[in-house]
């Protein structure tokens, strides 16, 4: 087919936008049949919508994780909570989408222990990636949980009471309407972008050739050495394709479309293209081609500068403005492993040992929750998780990503900070005990535990440019990318769990004792009383990691003394500054003066630290 040598404006993108005073969501709506994606590109902007089974609830206004939340389901409950718990949750904008959607973040925290932001607190995000929809399900079940078992549930309710939990579902909305109600299986956001370097937008996206609703692979059999695939031999139903050095192979396989730019590569500059998740300012490099030299490291994806898209700008400025915030999980799928920094360096060169022993936590207690293969540093770990590329052949070694959320949330942030993989498309068992996972083995454990639904028989079909192909395998959305509803509660369980153990272990203040006494001399200083303050960190996490000491992300801790308003009273030279430990106490000693006339004795004392919130304790002055 002919390039649409054109740029097509898009209408708005065409959304079912929940009405906010709905008794409950509705997922019937005959009004649309298409949606449109915003901006200009080359290729079409209107898609038909297409209704899968998948993203249905077993009952409307019923909460269930047994099929995958639309995004009117997801902004309906979020509504739905700050109705039913006011006293438990905010509800907020945070910003708006490339598309004009807005962003919505909860608040969950039991409002009359304190002011959220008085709270050590954490932050899971998720929804960035617009087909990683398993990420959505996985802070929606956090938030869910939270809240159904806040009173029953002591620990649950401590949380509440004592810290801040702030959950962003969805923070891509535009691509996550274009992946759940489409063909598409778009990655990021919807901006128009040159990701095949030709010059062109968005001009070559995946069709869905034999009207199924999916857009998965093609295949065509060729003369041996001119192909990259061949069939496994591993399986006797001829399904299986194995992917081989280029040039040594007797089968070809696509994605399902057309080359639509002529080039003879298929959907290889679909809608977008832009990482969300390569758009952060640590170690951001520019997109191939805008390098001037032609000789710098470059990152696909990365946008035109830093934070040049509003749902990552939208992020990073809110956390910016609360940085009590010590605990991060930006999810995505599908690996799966529990993903942090650093992206560009060994660990040991880039992360301070003592934070390193907590990631190294962290890591060992999210496998214990997960039984996630692997957990670790981008750079080393998830480069080397497989000791072969099967694309190329050869030995995998550590290989850099830039832009990447857990590197700016670590080296700037100063936070522990996880952009964890939580599907990880059926890559179950390994049949053969090589230590990796094949395709084969993938279809071999669709058949044992989804009675082989997951995967389409190779069917064929009369391509317009190829010719006799065959279309099938697996299922892109409910499958490959995320799991099959019948497993999705399991999994956003399991990573949830996590999520809560990180949020359990944030620092957790407290004063046991004050105690007070008269100084009997004049002090050179005029301090009159000498306060002894016990104080104490029962969390497992320091008020601040090394990092966050560093780039001074937070101001050391501190106690002040003071009476009721209106009385004098000041501390004598400068408040002692300090840090507490995980699981730590210590002792600080504070000289104040308080005036003769003071008639009121009652003195408060505040524990003030940025990421271990505010602590109060009352005493009398002798």
């Amino acid at each position: 087919m002919a390039l649409r040598a054109f740029l097509v404006a898009a209408l708005p993108l065409v959304a079912i936008v929940p009405l906010i005073g709905q008794d409950r969501p509705s997922t019937r709506d005959s009004t649309p049949k298409v949606l449109a994606v915003p901006g200009l590109r080359h290729g079409p902007s209107i898609f038909p919508l297409t209704s899968y089974p998948e993203t249905k609830p077993l009952v409307e206004g019923q909460m269930d994780f047994k099929h995958y939340h639309t995004s009117v389901e997801v902004e309906w409950w979020m509504h739905e909570w700050a109705k039913r718990y006011p006293e438990l949750v905010d509800l907020y904008e945070v910003g708006e989408s490339f598309g004009g959607r807005t962003l919505w973040q909860l608040t969950l925290t039991n409002k009359k222990t304190g002011k959220h932001t008085d709270k050590p607190a954490a932050l899971f995000d998720a929804g960035r990636h617009s087909g990683e929809i398993s990420s959505t399900e996985s802070a929606l079940y956090l938030a869910w949980y939270l809240l159904e078992n806040y009173g029953k549930d002591p620990e649950i309710t401590a949380l509440l009471d004592q810290k801040a939990i702030y959950v962003r579902p969805l923070n891509n909305p535009d691509g996550s309407d274009l992946y759940r109600l489409t063909a598409q299986t778009n990655r990021s956001s919807v901006r128009p972008h040159d990701s095949d370097g030709d010059g062109l937008l968005d001009e070559d996206p995946g069709e869905d050739l034999d009207s199924d609703g999916y857009i998965r692979q093609m295949r065509q059999r060729v003369e041996m050495g001119k192909g990259d695939y061949i069939q496994d031999p591993k399986d006797p139903s001829g399904r299986a394709m194995k992917r081989v050095r280029t040039g040594t192979g007797d089968w070809k396989v696509w994605s399902e479309g057309i080359d639509n730019d002529g080039d003879g590569r298929y959907n290889e500059d679909g809608i977008g293209g832009l990482d969300l998740h390569r758009n952060y300012p640590s170690n951001w490099r520019p997109e191939p081609g805008s390098d001037v030299t032609g000789r710098g490291w470059t990152q696909l994806g990365a946008g035109e500068h830093p934070l040049s898209e509003p749902e990552t700008r939208s992020l990073v400025l809110w956390l910016l403005r609360h940085p009590h915030v010590g605990v991060v999980n930006s999810m995505d799928t599908a690996v799966p492993m529990h993903l942090r920094g650093p992206s560009v360096c060994e660990e040991t060169e880039c992360i301070m040992p003592s934070d390193l022993v907590i990631y190294h936590h962290m890591d060992s207690a999210g496998l214990s929750f997960t039984g996630y293969p692997w957990a670790g540093d981008v750079y080393r770990t998830y480069a080397t998780r497989r000791a072969i590329n099967p694309f190329t052949g050869d030995s995998t070694r550590p290989s850099p990503l830039f832009g990447h959320g857990p590197d700016w949330g670590y080296a700037d942030f100063g936070a522990v900070w996880y952009g964890d993989e939580i599907w990880h498309g059926g890559r179950e068992k390994d049949y053969d005990g090589d230590g990796d996972i094949d395709e084969w083995e993938v279809l071999r454990w669709c058949d044992e535990r989804f009675n082989g639904t997951c995967f389409k028989p190779w069917t064929p079909f009369d391509h317009p440019q190829l010719g006799k192909v065959e279309i099938g395998g697996f299922n892109p959305k409910f499958f490959s990318q995320n799991g099959p509803p019948e497993v999705l509660e399991e999994w956003a369980r399991k990573q949830a769990m996590f999520n809560l153990y990180m949020a359990k272990s944030l620092p957790q203040l407290s004063i046991p004792s004050v105690k007070a006494s008269r100084l009997t001399r004049a002090a050179a200083d005029s301090a009159t009383h000498e306060l002894v303050v016990t104080v104490r960190n029962a969390g497992r996490l320091p008020t601040a990691l090394d990092q966050a000491k560093k780039v001074k992300i937070v101001r050391p801790d501190r106690l002040v003394a003071e009476f009721a308003k209106g009385s004098k009273s000041r501390t004598v030279g400068r408040a002692p500054e300090f840090w507490m430990g995980g699981n730590e106490t210590k002792t600080i000693r504070l000289r104040i003066k308080a005036g003769a006339e003071t008639a009121d004795r009652s003195l408060t004392v505040r524990l003030l630290s940025t990421r271990g919130g505010v602590v109060e304790y009352k005493v009398d002055l002798p």
